[in-house]
């Protein structure tokens, strides 16, 4: 069941999983794909945590809602867990700018968090603004160019990692299909600017949070920027390798060998 809590007259959506568990686990998912498509991997962690999956503005199209940022995401997430007096998390992830929003909650909010995994999450850009908006406007035409044609999509995320029936792909990738193209301009340019331009305090305030860093080593490459700058912003984490996957592949086609990964890492006495 959703929940949400009313603000500016939109909703934050967050799905629960595992009520009944005594300790809690926030999930902020990626940019570009449904809650539905996490949702596997937050039913296996429920076997030991009640899950809080994030569902941001602009990312559930009977919401009919615009994506504005990654500070205003992570604001509202914090306001709906005061409104329920969770006042710490035992856990905590994000995948891409999911592992943004993690990290903007990690160093914005106060709320204590015991353990937290950012899964290739996106770092702010350094570039002068005139560059960042110049690289915004390419992702911007980039996924506006790539949800036209079933063809790019499956280019880019092959079936055979991203299809869970590949009888069945073609299906799948017009589902998909369809749900970018619920994207409104105002949400593809807001999370590809947010994603890549949210806040943070310099310096990172002191945390006691134990942290790791996943990367999937066919994205490595990619994500070298981002894991540079996480490393001098958050040089306690760990940087954890996760052999033979791309940007998200893990999370979404993995969950069961994911939420055992995860829980293990979630269950180590400190």
């Amino acid at each position: 069941m959703p929940c949400g809590i009313w603000r500016r007259g939109k909703a934050v959506q967050i799905r629960e999983y595992g009520r009944e568990k005594g300790r809690t686990l926030l999930f902020f998912p990626g940019s570009c794909e449904p809650w539905q498509e996490f949702a596997f991997a937050a039913e296996e962690l429920a076997a030991a945590f009640h899950v809080l999956l994030v569902v941001p503005d602009g990312q559930d199209p009977a919401e009919g809602t615009d994506f504005l940022s990654v500070e205003k995401t992570v604001d509202d997430v914090a306001a709906w867990l005061d409104a329920r007096g969770i006042e710490q998390l035992d856990a905590l992830y994000g995948l891409s700018y999911g592992g943004g929003m993690a990290t903007r909650f990690l160093v914005s909010q106060g709320i204590p968090v015991d353990r937290a995994i950012i899964d290739a999450g996106t770092a702010p850009y350094t570039y002068p603004k005139w560059l960042c908006k110049l690289i915004c406007v390419r992702d911007y035409w980039m996924l506006k160019m790539g949800r036209a044609s079933v063809g790019a999509m499956k280019a880019t995320f092959p079936p055979e990692r991203f299809a869970r029936d590949l009888r069945n792909a073609d299906a799948e990738y017009l589902e998909i299909q369809k749900y970018l193209k619920s994207y409104s301009n105002k949400t593809i340019w807001n999370i590809f600017w947010s994603a890549n331009n949210y806040a943070v305090p310099h310096p990172a305030p002191k945390l006691d949070t134990v942290i790791q860093f996943w990367v999937g080593t066919e994205e490595w490459g990619s994500r070298f920027r981002d894991l540079k700058w996480y490393r001098n912003y958050l040089p306690q984490l760990e940087v954890v390798k996760i052999p033979g996957m791309m940007h998200g592949e893990f999370v979404m086609m993995h969950p069961k060998a994911f939420a055992e990964k995860a829980l293990e890492f979630f269950d180590e006495e400190r």
